[in-house]
């Protein structure tokens, strides 16, 4: 699987959120709007969600487009991580 990260900004030193990103895979799904967040846990990747409100009036997020397999998210992980630590380095240049 073919996997390209376009990272269009990079936050500094504000809190969790480090860079939102472009994931293109296959050259066949484009997928907007991904958030590379960063906790004293680890880094992960936080994929496009929509708000809506469930039967008690709640608001829940569900996301729009998700990996399905362990494997699938690692490689998407694994390839906006690199994205984003080039991005750094070359904005640190």
């Amino acid at each position: 699987m073919q996997i390209r990260v376009i990272v269009h900004k990079v936050f500094e030193n504000k809190g969790a959120m480090k860079a939102i990103a472009s994931v293109t895979i296959g050259e066949e799904f484009a997928v907007h709007g991904v958030k590379l967040i960063e906790t004293e846990n680890g880094r992960f990747a936080a994929m496009p969600n929509e708000i809506r409100k469930d039967k008690e009036g709640n608001e829940v997020h569900r996301d729009v487009f998700h990996p399905i397999s362990s494997s699938a998210r690692k490689s998407v992980e694994d390839a906006l991580f690199a994205a984003y630590d080039e991005a750094v380095a070359s904005k640190a240049e």
